[in-house]
């Protein structure tokens, strides 16, 4: 490719986000599309993780503002999962968690948010208000691990309404937002209101070992397992 930067590349649209998995970004000219809301829907099991791993950590090398709102695990968890994958979260972007999961305060980490739980969506929102002011230049990557999560602590109407709220200020401060969503956990009302507040969904389909991922931007299902390296297309 003579040596250009992926930005460079002729195919690579402006208005994409890699993805952090380089295969993939190539078969979506450059990524999700960007600012957006991104739902991955799989089911139970770390591939989702795994795809929000590469986002942040492509985010890192990118000089990008990540805020990481985690339900299902510690920081520190979620950090030690995605080193056995090789990504470490190191580079010149920034990254602040909201912390849903533990109760108390997160010791050992001066970039994390401690709230009381999933439930306390005016705590989060007004941490996330607080991130998107420090970080006003560049681009913001916000992860949701897992929305769905948040459905078992909070009242639909109460929870989209935050959702756009969180939307539309991410998206105003040039950012992307990447929902987790587990696989058969939701009624079909939910996941209805969920699609209106997308821009583009990707579902994750276990085929054995192997797994697809399927989207409307993609022409055909992607093969793809996750390994040592994290994500690898097949």
């Amino acid at each position: 490719m003579g040596g250009m930067s992926e930005k460079e590349l002729p195919f690579y649209r402006k208005d994409r986000i890699s993805t952090g998995i380089r295969a993939l970004d190539l078969m979506l000219e450059g990524g999700y599309k960007h600012p957006a809301t991104i739902m991955l829907t799989a089911p139970s099991g770390s591939e989702k993780q795994c795809f929000a791993s590469h986002f942040v950590n492509r985010g890192m090398d990118q000089r990008d503002t990540i805020i990481y709102i985690t339900t299902d695990k510690e920081p520190k968890e979620v950090e030690k999962t995605a080193a056995g994958w090789g990504l470490h979260f190191k580079g010149p972007g920034q990254l602040y968690y909201i912390n849903c999961y533990s109760k108390g305060k997160t010791t050992g980490m001066n970039n994390v948010y401690d709230v009381s739980g999933p439930g306390a969506l005016n705590e989060i929102s007004l941490y996330i208000s607080e991130i998107l002011r420090q970080n006003q230049e560049g681009r913001i990557r916000l992860v949701f691990h897992t929305f769905s999560t948040f459905a078992l602590y909070n009242q639909q109407d109460s929870l989209f309404k935050f959702l756009q709220s969180v939307e539309e200020r991410v998206k105003r401060g040039n950012g992307t937002i990447l929902l987790l969503v587990e696989e058969g956990m939701h009624e079909k009302k939910f996941m209805t209101t969920l699609r209106h507040s997308t821009d583009e969904e990707y579902l994750l389909e276990s085929k054995g070992k192997m797994m697809d991922l399927t989207g409307k931007r993609l022409p055909i299902p992607i093969p793809l397992k996750v390994g040592s390296l994290g994500v690898e297309v097949e």
